[in-house]
């Protein structure tokens, strides 16, 4: 049985292919069969870039060979200003292709020709990945910010240690207190005195 949209909520993709018939097919499948929106369509790698910058679809299915510009190339200039999940279709079996593939983030891929029943399966796997790999990057933001304030606010206790002859415990003490009387954040305060702006403690 085929994923529906359902499965997924209704995705937003653009179709890149250069061969008319196999972009209407697909464009059918997404739509009538899988209950998805085509909010765009191109038949070069040129245009693959310009549409999913300016769309922004949730997924884009691209032909690996295009004219001017090969999708895989088209991809990481994609990836330079933006992320999207991508499922690449392809004509020929060349492992050294699907290996490029996985290195330019494709999440799925299909070797022509493709059959409708493919098609649901590629698009979980693609979106599913893609939402794993956002919220991965997410956490290792957070984490590197948490890291980040961190480092100021034992800078800053260096600081008033250094100044009041506290020890670190008391910096930390009163640098937690005094952002609790300020209603404000520890690492803000600190901050501030690492800007050596006055602040009473």
């Amino acid at each position: 049985m085929q994923p529906s949209a359902s499965a997924l909520g209704s995705l937003k993709i653009v179709i890149v292919e250069d061969d008319a018939t196999v972009r209407l097919f697909l464009k059918d499948t997404l739509e009538k069969k899988l209950g998805h929106q085509v909010i765009g369509e191109a038949a070069t790698g040129t245009d693959m870039v310009r549409t999913v910058l300016e769309l922004e679809p949730d997924v884009v299915v691209f032909d690996i060979h295009l004219p001017r510009l090969n999708g895989l190339d088209a991809l990481r200039q994609i990836y330079q200003e933006r992320v999207v999940a991508a499922v690449a279709i392809t004509g020929d079996r060349d492992q050294e292709l699907v290996r490029r593939a996985i290195e330019e983030h494709v999440l799925a891929y299909l070797v022509k020709p493709v059959e409708e029943h493919q098609l649901g399966p590629a698009l979980m796997i693609a979106r599913k990945q893609f939402d794993e790999l956002r919220e991965l990057s997410k956490e290792n933001a957070s984490l590197r910010q948490a890291l980040q304030n961190r480092k100021i606010i034992e800078r800053a206790k260096g600081v008033l240690m250094k100044r009041y002859r506290w020890t670190e415990a008391e910096a930390f003490r009163r640098l937690q207190r005094g952002a609790m009387n300020r209603r404000t954040t520890m690492v803000e305060l600190a901050q501030n005195v690492l800007n050596g702006i006055e602040v009473n403690l």
